[in-house]
């Protein structure tokens, strides 16, 4: 991930005009691991440092890198004292680059990729979790009509999200899966049209947040899927790595407890003590087979494109090769269901 310097000299020129004083000397150095949206830090002339976030070059599928999004959800976040970073300026005037960009501030801290925080102490990995789910339940607890964002608030958002993603893969494939078939088709049938929505995150994991010296969660990250709909999506889609085997993504498998990291359940209470009511476990236990469903849906398509030669990078090759590690979870899940799937 790169930026041209005849762009990044737009960018400059365009934020010194608009009264925003950036260190031309200091060469942006990018950030992040598989972002879809290339992202860099670069410096003030105060030597502060600030995040630039944008849009890929070339042709865009529509709906898809939406930064501005992103922007609008920081600022309506920030104005709630929300743990997001402070947005600074949004530029969509195409004339500049081409494409939308945007400033917001640097948060120092750390970002853990490895969901058993190798090398962090017993207690720091009880707090880093506890932040974690109490985090959520404080986003899912804002009151949508109260935050000023202008998205669709249409109710049925689980299914339709999994609509989207299963009939993008499997529309295309030659030979139908009729395992996964017949698990779409039962999520599909039985996923609600009319439960309570929230502000959903829409890709909340660990690598997604940053945690300050205290082990509490002090900034989330990457708002690009953002949404509202049922807070059951962004919460199973934490819940299911307790399923999910070790070294498989961020699966936790039944090895959680030896490596002194909390229960899905201990998860579950302190989320609910930040949401201020309980989770329905019947719906929850269904949204992870939602949550797995689309998973599979995800890295079925990194394999495709994997083998279409338009996915090369050691990252897609990890997670295409997680897919059918993904889809045994999801089978014994669903030969599970209603029983013993994450609490009970």
């Amino acid at each position: 991930m790169h930026i041209e310097k005849k762009d990044f000299v737009k960018i400059l020129d365009f934020l010194n005009l608009s009264g925003l004083n950036i260190d031309k000397n200091f060469l942006p150095k990018p950030i992040g691991r598989g972002q879809s949206n290339p992202t860099f830090v670069i410096q003030d002339n105060n030597s502060n440092l600030k995040v630039l976030r944008m849009q890929p070059p070339g042709e865009l599928v529509r709906g898809a890198h939406r930064v501005d999004r992103e922007f609008i959800v920081l600022n309506a976040l920030k104005e709630k004292n929300f743990i997001v970073p402070e947005p600074i300026f949004l530029c969509t005037e195409k004339s500049i680059l081409g494409r939308d960009f945007y400033l917001m501030e640097f948060v120092e801290g750390s970002i853990y990729e490895d969901p058993f925080l190798i090398g962090v102490e017993k207690k720091s990995k009880s707090t880093i979790y506890k932040s974690l789910a109490k985090s959520l339940g404080c986003l899912h607890s804002f009151n949508i009509e109260e935050l000023g964002i202008d998205f669709k608030k249409n109710p049925g958002f689980m299914k339709r999200n999994l609509g989207v993603w299963y009939n993008q893969i499997f529309s295309e494939e030659k030979e139908k899966d009729a395992e996964i078939e017949e698990i779409y088709s039962f999520v599909s049938k039985n996923l609600p049209d009319d439960s309570k929505i929230s502000l959903l995150h829409g890709d909340y994991k660990l690598d997604n947040i940053v945690v300050g010296n205290d082990m509490e969660c002090k900034a989330i990250l990457d708002w690009e899927l953002s949404s509202f709909g049922e807070p059951e999506a962004d919460l199973s889609f934490q819940m299911i790595n307790w399923l999910i085997p070790k070294d498989t993504l961020y699966g936790l498998g039944g090895e959680w407890h030896q490596s002194n990291l909390p229960s899905a359940q201990k998860f579950l209470t302190w989320y609910e003590e930040a949401l201020g009511e309980s989770v329905n476990i019947e719906l929850l236990n269904l949204s992870c087979l939602y949550s797995l469903t689309k998973l599979f849906c995800i890295l079925k398509g990194i394999e495709n494109r994997i083998k279409g030669g338009n996915a090369a990078s050691e990252d897609a090759m990890t997670k295409a090769q997680a897919a059918e590690g993904v889809k045994t979870v999801l089978l014994e899940a669903f030969g599970n269901y209603p029983n013993k799937l994450i609490v009970e």
